[in-house]
């Protein structure tokens, strides 16, 4: 039997004033966070479960009398802390961190079920950024952990990034963005339209995918920064008369660089040219490559450390 029932409507938040067993009926979506429910986690007859904490076929809490009901015209459900057992009702959409709960979790009824396995680098108020609830904006610089965020909609911007990091997203409509240089982004989906943006010095992986319609736009390698001697400077620098120039320009139309093999985002070709110059403009032209040498992001010599700023690469090459 139910001995309190409370009415709400709009979206709710259980953050440990509730009275446990506390069941939340008929929601919109509910988003579970890390180690927020203190004894077994039930979600009954949802339209789609996201987890990453292991479901098992037993219904938990079934036959638990609940002490305290929520109920009324919801909307959105979060779940940040409740010091006992959890019954989640007839909810559209439950996304379900990793270690959510600390006794069991069961969907009897759910039509779809995302389940998959992951265990966080950190608990979640030890990240950099660590998020939770309804479009949340965040940001970090120099982070050397990541992020975790639960709910919809967040905008975070991770930059200055030199140490590898996690970005932990439950839920949906997530948009991260990550610069930096010379580090890893692990990345790890629960739910769907969930989008991370990585610069092009990053390298990038998706780690687990517990959901559909999540993306990674990794910008490429700029091939400019390959490029030693650009055309224009090494004509500039020819002055008057006939010269030997060396310069590099990006090559297009490769995938694969054919002078180390790998598969390649930058390419650039080496060119070599004897001409009779005035003004920085070859007039007559006596010999130049036909077939330039190619090399990429993996085997150039000017791919040097990411770290380093463009002006500190030219300072280098001077």
């Amino acid at each position: 039997m139910t001995r309190n029932a409370t009415t709400y409507d709009g979206d709710v938040t259980l953050n440990g004033s509730e009275r446990p067993p506390v069941e939340l009926r008929d929601p919109a979506d509910v988003f579970v966070g890390g180690a927020s429910v203190a004894g077994d986690l039930a979600v009954q007859n949802a339209e789609y479960v996201f987890t990453h904490a292991p479901v098992t076929d037993d219904a938990a809490v079934g036959d638990v009398a609940v002490e305290t009901e929520i109920r009324g015209s919801l909307e959105d459900g979060y779940v940040q802390s409740v010091d006992g057992d959890v019954l989640l009702g007839d909810a559209e959409d439950v996304f379900i961190a990793a270690d959510a709960a600390d006794g069991a979790v069961s969907a009897p009824g759910a039509e779809n079920v995302y389940a998959g396995e992951a265990t966080p680098v950190a608990a979640p108020d030890d990240y950099d950024v660590s998020t939770f609830g309804w479009k949340q904006s965040e940001s970090a610089t120099d982070p050397d952990t990541g992020v975790y965020a639960v709910g919809m909609a967040h905008d975070i911007d991770l930059t200055k990034v030199n140490s590898d990091v996690e970005l932990y997203l439950v839920g949906h409509g997530h948009e991260v963005r990550v610069e930096g240089r010379s580090a890893a982004v692990s990345i790890h989906f629960v739910g769907y339209d969930n989008t991370v943006s990585v610069g092009p010095y990053l390298a990038s992986s998706v780690e687990t995918d517990t959901g559909f319609d999540n993306a990674v736009d990794a910008d490429p390698y700029p091939a400019e920064d390959l490029v030693e001697m650009s055309r224009s400077e090494a004509y500039s620098n020819a002055g008057f008369g006939r010269r030997k120039v060396t310069f590099q320009e990006p090559a297009d139309g490769d995938e694969w660089c054919p002078n180390c093999g790998k598969p390649a985002e930058a390419i650039i070709e080496r060119h070599q040219m004897e001409a009779f110059f005035l003004f920085g403009w070859p007039l007559w032209t006596f010999e130049q490559s036909t077939n330039p040498a190619r090399e990429c992001e993996h085997c150039s010599p000017n791919a040097i450390h990411a770290e380093l700023s463009a002006s500190e690469r030219r300072e280098i090459f001077d």
